[in-house]
């Protein structure tokens, strides 16, 4: 097989085969961005299980993973994150007013000041900071270009009396190494419990893979990927692993051994 399917190459017949095996991969690896199915809900569960005060959405779009925050752990606060005005006006006609939601025009960012977005207006859910992302992966020819006010996640917990977050979720097309980076002081203090972040080919642009999470982030928290029936955690750093299938990494917290039990990949006990 080894000399013939490559002595082959571009017979229609493997042509299909191939297809067919790639797409059978994606499906298996859970290559979905639907939250309600993928994992993420099934997260936000398990995590209801230990009754979380505070979930922050970082790249809320138009509130889709918000509202299943609200939905299965409706005693939390939860604050969404959204810095492209048109996408926000969306979030809060979602959202808008709940007594436990706050809403922030605004991005997260690994500095204060302002960042520059590349937006689709036709698919919103595509907006990034990383230069590349929209028109290599989006295959968009001339994004817009937006500038939105940006702050570190550790200064802004600062500004509002924040001490503790349960989980923090981030979405924002590679750029979530950096959102990562502006929370630094919250990270080495032990103060998110729960970190999922979006990982994907994108991540080819912002050049920050599984390696580097394992590298950075190994002191502080377990690391594995998340599917529909929990999180397969990495027992150490494999290249094979960074094959950018997505959709989602969860980050939790050594210092939470219940939590970590909760989400391991086919445990069924359910707190009471």
């Amino acid at each position: 097989m080894q000399r013939y399917l490559p002595a082959h190459h571009g017979s229609p017949v493997l042509a299909r085969l191939d297809r067919a095996a790639t797409v059978f991969h994606h499906l298996y690896e859970n290559g979905n961005y639907d939250p309600s199915s993928n994992g993420e809900a099934w997260l936000l569960q398990r995590i209801s299980n230990l009754s979380p005060a505070l979930i922050v959405d970082v790249g809320a779009n138009r509130g889709e993973y918000s509202q299943l925050a609200i939905e299965f752990c409706p005693q939390a606060r939860v604050i969404a994150f959204e810095p492209i005005p048109s996408v926000f006006a969306q979030l809060q006609l979602a959202l808008g007013p709940k007594p436990l939601v706050q809403l922030y025009n605004m991005a997260l960012a690994d500095h204060d000041g302002e960042l520059s977005f590349w937006f689709d207006p036709g698919s919103i859910g595509n907006t990034s900071a990383v230069a590349g992302v929209q028109t290599a992966i989006h295959g968009l020819a001339s994004p817009e270009e937006i500038k939105a006010p940006a702050m570190r996640l550790d200064q802004f917990c600062l500004a509002n009396e924040i001490a503790h977050i349960d989980l923090l979720k981030i979405d924002v097309e590679g750029f979530e190494p950096n959102v990562l980076a502006g929370a630094h002081i919250l990270i080495q203090s032990e103060s998110i419990s729960c970190i999922q972040i979006e990982y994907g080919k994108a991540n080819l642009f912002s050049r920050y893979f599984i390696y580097d999470y394992i590298r950075e982030y190994g002191e502080q928290f377990v690391k594995g990927k998340l599917y529909p029936g929990g999180v397969r955690w990495f027992d150490g750093y494999s290249a094979d692993l960074d094959d950018l299938m997505g959709p989602n990494l969860v980050m939790t917290s050594r210092s939470k051994p219940e939590l970590i039990r909760l989400l391991t990949h086919g445990n069924t006990t359910q707190m009471q």
